[in-house]
């Protein structure tokens, strides 16, 4: 059946709580590569107990939603469907051992023809002590097979390219082989990243990983280099995938209070158009 906009448009998510813990913030963590040296003082903030740091992108994992995707009245294509671009704005950090409370909804659905379909979503997570609002997700997804249902043919938001010119550094980010296996316990079970059948119904080699596992890749090089200032925005374009064990080598333009940047598997571009918001 074709994809079934209206059905999508009115879906209602019930609002997500959760309390996140000390071992949630060290596994995110963990899941996008910090920790890698374990004599490093600057990741152990962010996988150790003693003054643990909530790393700044880690509310994209709270409060997932469920595979709603799967329910049959949608007309998604499952094995079809990738992350297109992601945008994160921090207001403030995650409170370790405090009730979060997480909405999320469909807000636009972009019809590509031939090219799919292109799914907005919006994720908001509030401290519920407080209603102060911790963060706020926006996420294209893009469903491969299920184009031409006659809707529009707009996008939400213009990612600005990256400096036309030589970037000012690069920073080498190496993956294990199962960085998807692990990413995928922070709630998204999609079997494309662990499931070689799956995988290769999808057109894929081998499993793939996480689009947002490769955003969480990127903001630790941003972090990295920019030691002594905050992320308090990050986002990107999906252009292709990488698979899990490849090197991702960040290309970073500073940009007067941003840093555009640019993740590469070689020749290959993974992430573009870029932008990280410092404070």
């Amino acid at each position: 059946m074709p994809l079934n906009a209206d059905y999508i448009l009115s879906r209602e998510f019930a609002p997500v709580e959760s309390v996140v813990t000390d071992r949630d913030v060290m596994f995110y963590a963990l899941s996008i590569g910090l920790g890698r040296d374990p004599m490093d003082p600057w990741d152990l903030r962010y996988v150790f107990e003693k003054d643990l740091k909530v790393f700044p992108t880690m509310p994209i994992v709270i409060g997932h939603p469920g595979n709603w995707m799967t329910d049959p009245e949608t007309g998604i294509t499952r094995t079809m469907v990738v992350h297109g671009a992601q945008r994160l704005t921090m207001l403030r950090d995650l409170p370790i051992g405090a009730t979060v409370i997480t909405t999320n909804r469909v807000t636009r659905i972009w019809d590509k023809g031939d090219k799919g379909a292109v799914m907005d979503l919006v994720r908001e997570t509030i401290d519920k002590a407080t209603g102060a609002l911790i963060a706020r997700s926006e996420s294209s997804v893009f469903c491969r097979a299920d184009g031409g249902f006659g809707g529009p043919q707009g996008e939400s938001h213009v990612f600005e390219p990256v400096p036309d010119r030589a970037a000012d550094r690069s920073v080498e980010m190496p993956t294990d082989p199962n960085m998807a296996l692990i990413y995928r316990l922070n709630n998204d079970r999609n079997p494309l990243h662990a499931e070689p059948a799956f995988a290769a119904n999808a057109g894929f080699s081998r499993p793939i990983l996480h689009g947002l596992a490769t955003y969480g890749v990127a903001a630790v090089a941003v972090a990295k280099t920019f030691p002594e200032r905050a992320i308090t925005s990050f986002e990107a374009r999906f252009s292709k995938p990488v698979l899990p064990g490849e090197t991702i080598a960040v290309d970073l333009w500073d940009e007067d209070g941003a840093v555009a940047f640019r993740a590469r598997v070689g020749d290959k571009v993974v992430l573009d158009r870029g932008r990280a918001i410092l404070s």
